[in-house]
């Protein structure tokens, strides 16, 4: 695919092109991976469709055990929830910090 331009809106929101949702089976509320690497972004889908509940609960351990920070770690509880577990119950290396 040729490189796009996209234009960062009010309080960070970017729009991916609809073709490129389509292509990618992207639906409303999917979940995405962002990094920065080598002072670029790095975008990767996270969620699988329609996962089956085992899948989904190895989702959330991934996302909880994943964390590298306080902030992450936070944002992954939040995640975590509403895909409708408890932290607690979720299987996970905890952040601890360090």
């Amino acid at each position: 695919m040729a490189s796009q331009f996209l234009q960062m809106g009010k309080r960070g929101t970017v729009v991916i092109p609809a073709k490129l949702r389509r292509q990618l089976g992207m639906e409303d509320g999917c979940l995405l991976i962002v990094d920065e690497v080598e002072a670029t972004l790095r975008l990767r889908l996270a969620k699988l469709h329609n996962p089956e509940p085992d899948a989904r609960l190895k989702m959330a351990s991934r996302l909880l055990s994943g964390a590298e920070d306080l902030g992450e770690y936070l944002a992954a509880i939040e995640e975590v929830r509403r895909m409708g577990f408890e932290p607690e119950d979720v299987p996970h290396e905890r952040y601890s910090g360090s």
